[in-house]
Parts: C-alpha cells; structure tokens; sequence
C-alpha cells in the first residue's frame, strides 16, 4: 500500500492561505465581470434614449419608491430607479445626474456611495437612513443630507430637492452641524454665492463643502481581507 508523507504544518498553512485568497479573487473577478456587463444590460432592455437622468433612486422597496417618484413628479424631476448599487453604478455610467436618493436602511449600499464619492463627487448624494450612526457617517463621507428611517417627512425631502437642484447649496448646513432641518435653507433663498458674498463679514455662516481629500473605504477592495488579517 502506497504511503503518503505528511505535509509540514508550516508549508499546509501557506497552502490554505493561498486556496483562501484564490477563491476571494476568484470570486471578485466574477463579480467585477458581472457588473461590467450592467451598463449593456440597461442599454439593452431600457434603452440609452429611455434614461432620464437628473435625479437617481436607489431602493428595493417599491412603497419607498413609489413616495419618492410621487414628490419628483409634483416637482417635475426627471428620474430613473435601481434597485440595487450594481444597476446604480450602472445607471451613473450611462446617464447625467445631479442628485442620487439612496436607501441605505436595509442594505447599506456601501459599494453605490464610494463610487459617487471618489468618482462622481459632483453628485449630491441624500441617504435614507435607520439611526444617527450611519447618518453621520454619510455626512463625513461627503453626503449632502440624510432623512430618518422609511416614514422620513416629505417635506423634507422636498426642502433638499430646491435647496440642492435650485439653489445650489453644496451641503446641508444644518445637519452637517448636527442641527435638525427648519427649512431656512429655502426660506432664506440664500443661494451659494449669497454664502460666499456673506463669508467675508461672517465667516460663521459659509457654506461647508464637503471633503474632497477623503473618501470612505472601498467594499470591493480585494487586498481588504489580507490587511485585516494582519491586524
């Protein structure tokens, strides 16, 4: 009978690390593959001439969905929906939009918000969230606003529709600070340049824009698992 020798525990634990990391890229491979082909799927069964652009939703729940286009459409907001962050990568490559409405309560979809903000840092970004945690998180990261939880009030969505789109305020002041929103933003009809015009008087109340020299940390990021395991 034919005798095996036995593996040295050393040479077998390199072994399994490599299995393990051909496996992980591996897979990240074929999930790279699979989004790279999105963007012709859209073209294929929407139609690059059917994108509207402008404003994008992000959300799985139809019933969020469905408030949010309601309030577009009373504001006359072109809009497009994806479901997920692959199609809403997919949407961003192929359409021009000015604002991405992300729900972030049951998936946090950190994968659609580092691509807009180290790709599309231009795009104001207003995350739907469950809690104060993730809420500030989306502002650090440069969020332009956040609304609280599937049952957030209309109105302030609305507000941050005319105070993003219209006036052009590069961030929510007011929740940036950590204070609640008042709608002062749109009540003043302060503009960006009336911000900037006032900031030579009163540097307290110059707009705050949001950080360009950080971004949030990339989910997709393969060599994330390796430095996690040398910590």
């Amino acid at each position: 009978m034919r005798r095996y020798r036995e593996t040295h525990p050393v040479l077998e634990s390199r072994m399994n690390s490599v299995r393990r990391r051909m496996r992980y890229n591996r897979r990240w491979l074929e999930r790279r593959t699979d989004q790279a082909i999105i963007p012709l799927e859209i073209q294929e069964y929407i139609g690059i001439s059917e994108i509207q652009g402008e404003v994008l939703i992000v959300s799985r729940d139809s019933r969020q969905q469905r408030r949010i286009k309601e309030l577009l459409r009373s504001e006359n907001y072109r809009f497009d929906v994806a479901w997920d962050s692959d199609q809403a990568i997919g949407f961003l490559k192929l359409g021009k939009y000015r604002l991405v409405i992300l729900d972030r309560i049951d998936e946090r979809r950190r994968r659609a918000f580092y691509y807009l903000r180290r790709h599309l840092k231009h795009i104001k970004v207003i995350s739907i969230v469950n809690g104060n945690q993730l809420a500030s998180e989306s502002m650090k990261w440069g969020g332009y606003s956040f609304l609280l939880h599937r049952d957030f009030d209309l109105e302030q969505l609305r507000t941050c529709l005319i105070s993003s789109l219209r006036l052009h305020h590069p961030v929510c002041r007011l929740l940036k600070n950590g204070e609640e929103c008042n709608r002062s933003c749109i009540n003043s009809y302060m503009t960006e340049e009336n911000y900037t015009e006032l900031e030579a008087f009163d540097p307290n109340v110059a707009m705050l824009e949001p950080t360009d020299t950080e971004v949030p940390p990339d989910p997709m990021n393969p060599l994330q698992e390796d430095s996690q395991q040398n910590l």
